[in-house]
């Protein structure tokens, strides 16, 4: 692969248009599948599923900007993910098969604005927090939590308010080994809340998207996430929506044998699963 510096046996590191570098880790055999995570993670949030991946599929999972192994920049804006992503595709595609792209939550919104430049052979999107209406003072709550060092403060607002998880699964997710990876994400948080709550389907926007797109909802997932998801279905050209019975934004933690075999499913054979 030309003009990618191999840093590790299984990793890249790929220039994005700005030159910030991004870290990409590479399993698996088959099609190139691009994972994308969403807020308070790196591309180790999908392990589970990347493993379960591995003998149908060639996954390039990446740490976005100011995650991970990843560098960052000053100027902050969507778009830079969106061209981040688009870089990672680019790589995927030296492969010479076509590309499929996964993407959750935050990372679901920088894998729709990837898919508008093209070379996207399948899109595949679970729970998109563009255009989330957050509820009134949260996101200042969170950015004033931020500012004074208080990132626990701030991770706490994120998973209770935002993604509606209990004090137990919150206690559970405390004592594990993500919880250090969580609070390390914590400030990249108040820009990504800015730029979901901000964003606007315009009439049009995203009609360039020509892959074919589903879309992931949980049944058990707060209303604004599955409104957003919803909202990205009616704006994605022909997009489908499959909604997980008894799952909430993390199935892909709680059951990537179950994710994985959607993917599997839509990305391989072209129909849904469920």
């Amino acid at each position: 692969m030309a003009g990618i510096t191999e840093a590790t046996a299984r990793r890249f590191d790929v220039r994005s248009a700005d030159g910030t570098p991004l870290a990409v880790w590479v399993e698996g055999h088959g099609p190139p599948l691009v994972l994308v995570h969403g807020s308070l993670a790196d591309h180790s949030t999908f392990n589970p599923l990347v493993a379960e991946l591995g003998d149908a599929m060639t996954t390039f999972s990446m740490d976005r900007r100011g995650f991970g192994a990843s560098g960052d920049a000053t100027g902050y804006t969507i778009g830079r993910e969106f061209e981040d992503v688009a870089a990672v595709d680019a790589v995927a595609a030296r492969t010479g098969r076509p590309v499929a792209l996964w993407g959750h939550s935050y990372g679901a919104g920088c894998a729709i604005g990837a898919a508008l430049t093209g070379g996207v052979h399948r899109l595949v999107l679970y729970e998109p927090g563009l255009g989330i209406a957050y509820p009134p003072g949260s996101i200042e709550e969170i950015e004033a939590a931020v500012a004074a060092g208080d990132l626990e403060t701030a991770l706490l607002a994120v998973l209770t308010g935002v993604v509606g998880m209990t004090r137990e699964e919150i206690a559970a997710l405390r004592s594990s080994p993500r919880w250090p990876v969580l609070l390390a994400g914590v400030p990249t948080v108040p820009r990504e809340c800015r730029a979901e709550h901000s964003w606007v389907y315009r009439p049009g926007l995203v009609d360039g998207i020509s892959a074919p797109t589903l879309l992931l909802a949980g049944s058990e997932s707060p209303t604004m996430l599955r409104e957003a998801t919803d909202r990205a279905a009616a704006a994605i050209p022909g997009a489908r929506t499959l909604v997980l019975d008894g799952h909430a934004h993390l199935a892909a933690h709680t059951d990537p044998a179950m994710v994985a075999a959607v993917i599997r499913q839509f990305v391989l054979d072209g129909t849904e699963g469920g």
